[in-house]
């Protein structure tokens, strides 16, 4: 049995001003072909599969179109989870459609066990897949009480007849963020410890962007295209070949079709810094500039934007660092930069200085209203 793991594809996500659809079809096209030429039995998406609880139509077509394709192009069969980006209402929602095609979707956490359990044959092999999707632990313990990690092990636990895979989007293990993520754990748990997963022979696992391994067996797929300058890590899925109950694990690399540089210089070397960029993927290549300077310096943005279009790029993100009094101007300009959280942070030290660190239920709390806020129906 051959077994593609993905998962935080974020279709609809925009990177300031840039529309990723380009990126996004490059990726689903590679990995439609990937999926012909390997033979593969089983792909796994492992949650995220769009950036908002509403995608754009755009992105609902291009997913649509995908299923479509590897439903009549290979024999290839597809289970889904939702993230906490996705809503699992719209995911599910086309369920019965879906199944004649090969396609099964786990949108909400059902409080029937065994509907998260599901066997899997080709070739002569076959899986036990539990699959859950990323739940808050108001769904885990809806009466409020009881232990979050004693009542998802009742979900994880069954009497093993043969290989058993674990498909989950949520925090596990200690793990390396790519700073891209909405970083939402269980109440009281930073992440689900790696015993919960023992029984486990392969764990495919959602929500970090940055592909790892976190345990024997058990991994981080990462997106397949990076979410912000700052991720320079190669984007890979997992191959996982089973063969008379073996497991062997390959990372797939994924081709990168738009390049983001990130370039730290001042106002000495930015020249130098920007020849060094090359264009070496098939979109536009998007530059960010980080920049010190002593002062303001009229025109600079126009000629750096001037040669880095004559390479054939574009500027997409220009970050000046000014230092002395102009530093201490800017200051408060870094608030937006900063995420929901990382704000909360902040007004928390500034209100609380001799405080060590926020108290952990206060943080997820904060944390749950977050997802609450991003996940409700838009009203626009």
């Amino acid at each position: 049995m051959r077994i593609f793991h993905t998962s935080d594809w974020h279709l609809g996500k925009k990177l300031f001003r840039l529309e990723r659809t380009e990126e996004h079809q490059h990726f689903l096209d590679w990995i439609l072909k990937q999926l012909i030429e390997k033979n593969i039995d089983v792909l796994l998406i492992a949650g995220d599969i769009f950036d908002t609880p509403t995608p754009p139509h755009q992105s609902l077509e291009m997913f649509y179109d995908f299923l479509h394709k590897v439903s009549v192009q290979t024999n290839t069969q597809t289970y889904i989870i939702a993230g906490n980006h996705d809503s699992g209402l719209l995911l599910e929602a086309p369920s019965k459609l879906l199944r004649p095609h090969r396609v099964k979707v786990w949108g909400k956490l059902s409080q029937n066990i065994n509907d998260h359990w599901v066997r899997i044959q080709c070739r002569n092999e076959i899986i036990d897949l539990c699959a859950i999707p990323f739940f808050r632990s108001y769904e885990l313990l809806p009466n409020g009480e009881g232990d979050a990690l004693t009542i998802l092990g009742k979900y994880l636990t069954r009497n093993k007849d043969y290989p058993q895979f674990l498909m989950l989007h949520h925090l596990a293990g200690k793990f390396e963020e790519a700073g891209s993520e909405q970083v939402i754990g269980l109440s009281g748990v930073d992440s689900i410890p790696n015993e919960s997963f023992n029984s486990f022979d392969y764990v495919a696992l959602g929500h970090i962007h940055k592909p790892q391994r976190i345990a024997k067996n058990a991994y981080y797929s990462g997106s397949p295209l990076p979410m912000r300058f700052s991720e320079t890590l190669a984007k890979s899925l997992v191959m996982i070949h089973l063969q008379e109950g073996q497991l062997e694990i390959e990372k797939i690399e994924i081709p990168c079709s738009r390049q983001l540089h990130i370039i730290k210089t001042d106002e000495k070397n930015w020249r130098l810094d920007l020849e060094k960029i090359e264009k070496l993927s098939p979109l536009t290549p998007m530059v960010e500039i980080q920049i010190k300077l002593e002062q303001p310096v009229l025109g600079l943005i126009n000629e750096i934007k001037e040669m880095i279009q004559k390479k054939g790029m574009d500027l997409l993100s220009y970050l000046p660092e000014f230092s002395t009094i102009e530093k201490n101007d800017k200051k408060n300009e870094k608030l937006f930069d900063l995420g929901p959280l990382e704000i909360f942070e902040e007004f928390y030290r500034y209100k609380y200085p001799d405080a060590k660190e926020i108290p952990h239920d206060l943080s997820d709390d904060f944390k749950e209203l977050i997802q609450k806020v991003s996940s409700a129906p838009d009203q626009t």
